[in-house]
């Protein structure tokens, strides 16, 4: 019986685990490089939105988040992760 139940507090404990591990971080948001006209926002890396003196940077480039996610406009300052 035992053994039964310490199995059950850890499988119960791996899911806790799992599911805070997986939360949204509401502060990181993709940072997008400019490609051309036609695709001007290239999803790179993950970027944060709070403000700070580094700005996101893929291979020297800045890169830049959306305002409205439903518009392929990439103008918004992003910032290094920390």
């Amino acid at each position: 019986m035992m053994p039964m139940v310490v199995l059950l507090f850890g499988i119960a404990g791996a899911f806790v685990t799992t599911s805070m591990s997986s939360a949204p971080n509401p502060t990181m948001e993709p940072g997008y490089r400019y490609v051309s006209q036609s695709k001007p926002c290239n999803a790179e890396i993950q970027c944060s939105n709070v403000s700070s003196p580094n700005l996101c940077t893929s291979g020297g480039i800045t890169l830049k988040g959306k305002f409205n996610p439903a518009i392929n406009i990439c103008q918004k300052p992003l910032y290094r992760a920390h």
